[in-house]
């Protein structure tokens, strides 16, 4: 018999994936959420999901096997509470990946501050290049795959390990339900200072998740970070360490350009030349910690130059949005100001001679507050001009919490920069379309929201098919 599931707040990225893989396992999937915006809608019709908008008792069916609640659902939602009063089984959405589909795997988990998304993809790419079909569940779109998500065929499940919090019901880590055999973990520092007001509760979580590494497993970690180091100081398990100097798997000879990034990957056992298709050296970083992975499982270096040649990175993550005149539009997804900073210093190699405008817009929970007031004008000074939208919903954020914008501008100003602040994504995109578009220079936008308004602006200045 057909099994029947219900995923309250089905719509995010996490939860959509995991209709999907219950829909390849042959369930019978119902699900809710407050609205449902693209991509998501449409893929959850072609998953021929059964969807609900708004909350209500009467969604969940009367017959249902059991529920998953997401995590953006608390107390006081109509389905959580019926869920609960009527006893039905339910788990969160980390609990559901481990039991239906991690459990009897072998379970390779990407943790980390910053990278792990790209580093995720990387991994199940390579692994399918040779020939594994491992299964995988990623936080963003790999461009080598048709979606985010798959059952695994082979005995491999690869996992993005997300740290924040799992559920209302549940406030620990998604990542420690993943019970990881392998685990990478990628650039570490202090984040998500909402669930973790403190760098030592940060880094607590990160030293109970390398806990459950079994001694027989490995974990691969990015040794440039102090906080990655911390982290396994007392592990268990067989530690490799990858990044500069003082690594056991050493990247050098760095040479980014305009097609991505060569770099030589030593230890003492020797050294070998690798090219990574991606623009920006952080990107030699994310490759690296596959290739060491490789290493460690015995594949052949073929596969790994294979895979390298084949990979074509994540969406949203220095992503061609189009092009007016000599003006290329580009996209990523950095929220935080390591990774504003590596993707701006990205664009000269692969935009040489090009001026660089960065739309950056504050939306996140920590870029929103001024925890990073310090730090953002030395990342965003890699830009020649700094166009900053105002901040997402700010009068939910008490003003002594609250970024000063105004202190954000002066601090890049006395930098020689260029900054200019709007009220509004639209006003900002009329301001953009000021710009001498014959002149060769890049703007990006920075944001973790919905990046959709500056697709279509660019279509609405464009004529049909010049888009390019």
């Amino acid at each position: 018999m057909v099994k029947r599931v219900f995923l309250c707040g089905i719509a995010g990225t996490g939860m959509s994936a995991l209709a999907g893989l219950f829909r390849q396992r042959g369930f019978e999937v119902f699900g809710s959420d407050r609205r449902f915006y693209p991509p998501v809608d449409q893929l959850l019709k072609e998953l021929d999901v059964t969807l609900f908008e708004g909350f209500d008792a009467a969604h969940i069916p009367a017959d249902v096997d059991f529920c998953v609640i997401g995590n953006v659902i608390s107390r006081g939602n109509p389905e959580a509470e019926t869920i609960l009063d009527r006893g039905l089984e339910y788990y969160s959405m980390a609990e559901a990946l481990q039991r239906f589909f991690l459990h009897g795997k072998r379970s390779l988990v990407v943790a980390g501050s910053h990278g792990k998304t790209t580093t995720a993809s990387f991994v199940a790419h390579l692994l399918d290049v040779a020939g594994l079909k491992p299964g995988f569940f990623i936080g963003g779109k790999p461009l080598n795959f048709a979606a985010n998500h798959r059952l695994a065929a082979g005995e491999y499940f690869v996992s993005e390990g997300d740290e924040y919090e799992t559920a209302f019901f549940d406030r620990s880590a998604k990542f420690f339900k993943y019970r990881p055999e392998l685990l990478l973990i990628t650039a570490l520092e202090h984040d998500h200072v909402d669930f973790y007001p403190t760098a030592e509760s940060y880094l607590r979580s990160f030293r109970d998740l390398v806990d459950q590494v079994p001694g027989r497993g490995r974990i691969i970690a990015n040794g440039d970070y102090e906080m990655a180091r911390q982290a396994v100081a007392r592990a268990h398990t067989p530690v490799l360490f990858y990044g500069g100097a003082e690594n056991d798997r050493r990247i050098v000879d760095l040479k980014p350009g305009r097609d991505g990034c060569g770099f030589t990957l030593e230890s003492d056992e020797g050294r070998r030349r690798y090219h990574c298709p991606l623009p920006g050296a952080y990107n030699a970083w994310n490759v690296a910690a596959g290739i060491v992975l490789a290493q460690e499982l015995g594949l052949e270096e073929a596969v790994v130059e294979r895979a390298l040649e084949t990979f074509r990175g994540v969406e949203r993550r220095l992503s061609a949005v189009g092009r007016l005149g000599k003006t290329v539009f580009l996209s990523d997804f950095a929220h935080h100001p390591t990774a504003i900073a590596q993707v701006l210093a990205a664009l000269p190699h692969a935009y040489p001679g090009h001026r660089i405008v960065a739309v950056f817009d504050p939306r996140s929970w920590s870029l929103r507050r001024n925890f990073f007031q310090e730090r953002l004008p030395q990342a965003l000074s890699r830009a020649d001009e700094i166009v900053i939208n105002d901040i997402y919903e700010k009068e939910k954020i008490p003003p002594e919490q609250r970024l000063s914008l105004d202190a954000l501008r002066s601090a890049l100003e006395a930098m020689g920069r260029k900054v200019r602040i709007g009220a509004d994504l639209e006003s900002i995109l009329g301001y953009l379309g000021t710009l001498d578009l014959e002149r060769e220079q890049v703007v990006i936008l920075l944001s973790n929201g919905d990046v959709r308004p500056f697709g279509d602006w660019l279509e609405r200045l464009t004529s049909k098919g010049h888009l390019r």
